[in-house]
């Protein structure tokens, strides 16, 4: 972790936290925007940012704050060929439905941004996860840094193995809800899967879809980070260090969807960034975090844990919906719980 946040707005940097500044990549469809927006002062103050790449629509043009560090490139015209209407119909001719097109579409923009980056290397950032802390993304001998974190979903793996050959690279996974990737790494990465004549199609994309196998592809089986990380891991041992992040991915659980500035700040003194997710739900302990009594003698990392402890969780990724009714008939328990706590 690193120094907490202070006050109600982020502040500055350090000077010699950054010793370079990057293009910082978000993905970010025009209904999600109001999100991203929210998060925004501490994107461009607490990330190394060269300036902020918004890949979107055209039509979010109108939403964007008028600041030079912030720029559109249109999602359809990054790379030729690669369009949210070409992945669907990659993806169709394959398994006859194309409901996870989009999904698989922004992680292929986020690789192929590296084909027209002009710096050695950019960040990809997640439109609803707030950086609440300065994030170094260099160590002191000059690697970039993975964030690693606890995760294991097989089906990654299986199509790393069917790009590259490759198995499981280290205990821990590399998907976060950002990354630093090199650039001409990036590149290489996808000029070697460009090559491998095992693999149906043309461009990296059409390729990474043909090497998922057929009964995955409905569902998540492809992770940028996760094949990034593994690939560099490797093929380019040494250019990467790994560390660890204070991360709250459910946070909107207990800071609800809108936190205040002053609730931020002070889920700053545990966490380095914090996620509010639209599949999450806001719980009755958000009533505790509204309360500056409650800020002054509890952190957010003991509420956090209090939740797991009373398995307060509901709604994630809409698995959670089903719990809503029997939520609702424990209120009166929750409500004794939250009057204890506030004491």
């Amino acid at each position: 972790m690193f120094a907490p946040a202070s006050g109600e707005q982020p502040g500055p940097a350090p000077g010699g936290l950054w010793p370079e500044r990057y293009d910082v990549v978000m993905p970010v469809l025009k209904r999600d925007w109001p999100a991203a927006e929210r998060g925004l002062p501490y994107v461009l103050q607490n990330l190394p940012l060269r300036r902020l790449v918004v890949l979107s629509a055209p039509d979010i043009l109108p939403l964007l704050p008028k600041d030079e560090r912030i720029v559109l490139v249109d999602e359809n015209t990054l790379w030729p060929g690669l369009t949210l209407a070409a992945v669907k119909e990659a993806i169709y001719r394959r398994i006859y439905t194309d409901k996870r097109a989009g999904w698989y579409f922004q992680q292929f923009l986020k690789l192929a941004y590296a084909r027209i980056c002009e710096g050695p290397a950019y960040i990809s950032w997640d439109a609803d996860t707030i950086p609440l802390r300065p994030i170094p993304y260099q160590n002191a001998a000059g690697q970039y840094l993975f964030t690693l974190k606890e995760e294991l979903h097989a089906p990654y793996f299986d199509t790393i193995r069917a790009l590259f050959g490759l198995e499981k690279q280290c205990p821990e996974s590399f998907i976060a809800e950002n990354m630093i990737f090199d650039t001409a790494l990036v590149r290489g990465m996808l000029a070697e899967i460009e090559a491998n004549e095992t693999l149906e199609g043309g461009p990296f994309w059409e390729r990474i879809i043909n090497a998922i196998a057929r009964e995955q592809l409905a569902g998540s089986a492809f992770s940028e980070f996760e094949t990034f990380g593994s690939y560099v891991t490797a093929r380019h041992p040494g250019r990467y260090a790994t560390r660890r992040l204070a991360t709250l991915r459910s946070g909107k659980n207990i800071l609800g969807k809108t936190p205040s500035p002053a609730m931020l700040a002070w889920a700053g003194e545990s966490y380095d960034t914090l996620s509010i997710e639209k599949f999450n739900a806001s719980t009755p302990l958000v009533l505790l975090a509204r309360s500056p009594a409650y800020r002054a003698k509890h952190t957010a990392a003991a509420l956090e844990a209090h939740k797991q402890r009373y398995r307060v969780i509901p709604a994630v990724y809409g698995w959670g919906r089903s719990l809503w009714p029997r939520f609702k008939a424990w209120g009166g328990k929750y409500k004794r719980m939250l009057r204890k706590r506030r004491g």
